[in-house]
């Protein structure tokens, strides 16, 4: 049991391509979104908020699987 969860806590090499992979799609398309409703900087900071959120919620299934 704890091994499993030392696993899961753990921060690999595949984990830091993931997350940087969600950074930079979510500020692309916060970017991009932000250009439609007039607020770049909140788009693109949301984005990238959202981007690192997924990613870890990614790498963390991929863990478990």
């Amino acid at each position: 049991m704890a091994e499993k969860v030392k696993r899961i806590l753990e921060f690999t090499e595949a984990d830091v391509k993931y997350t940087a992979y969600g950074i930079v799609t979510g500020c692309g398309v916060g970017t991009i979104l932000g250009l439609f409703f007039e607020n770049v900087v909140l788009a693109f900071s949301l984005g990238g908020v959202i981007g690192i959120i997924a990613a870890t919620i990614f790498s963390t299934i991929k863990k478990l699987t």
